[in-house]
């Protein structure tokens, strides 16, 4: 699985593996979409979250991020993942699927600047929720999913479409 991650985050996923080959690990990436993720750390009043934002649906993921849990980072991910994804209907055996055919973090820059323009978007409002006094991640990550992007934007991904954004049909690498 690819993590497009910014550089402000870059820290954060420095015990992870890069990609070997940057432009050939692109095109994959862009070809794999629901393989791919863009990553971003923001610091929300001494507060350090990072926010992983998926490139194949509205799913996000908010992490809490303290200098203990850096190395178990995958975990908390795949943690988080596993308690909202029958909050969008999709049954617990597809989400050991998605895992098994994602394989292991792979880190690289990012890949799509609309992505990274939404991770900006979505760190704002993570910030707002965290002074309206929501400090659970996973509540966090649900709230952000639904936000739509600011200005003319289109949204590309919904949350009514995660299940078939998804489906188990799509879980296969493409060249």
């Amino acid at each position: 699985m690819y993590l497009n991650v910014l550089q402000k985050g870059r820290d954060l996923f420095r015990d992870y593996p890069n990609v070997r080959e940057p432009a050939r690990a692109k095109q994959a990436a862009l070809a794999n979409p629901i393989f791919s993720w863009h990553a971003t750390a923001l610091q929300v009043q001494r507060q350090r979250f990072v926010l992983l934002n998926h490139d194949a649906s509205a799913l996000c993921v908010v992490l809490n991020a303290t200098a203990a849990d850096q190395p178990r980072l995958a975990d908390q991910f795949w943690d988080q993942l596993a308690q909202q994804w029958p909050q969008y209907g999709l049954p617990a055996a597809d989400l050991a699927t998605y895992r098994q055919a994602a394989g292991a973090w792979q880190i690289m820059a990012p890949s799509d600047h609309r992505q990274v323009r939404r991770l900006s978007e979505q760190g704002m409002y993570v910030d707002f929720l965290w002074q309206q006094g929501i400090t659970s991640p996973l509540e966090m990550a649900l709230l952000v999913a639904q936000t739509p992007p600011l200005g003319r934007q289109l949204p590309r991904h919904q949350v009514a479409t995660i299940a078939t954004d998804l489906a188990p049909s799509r879980f296969r690498w493409r060249e």
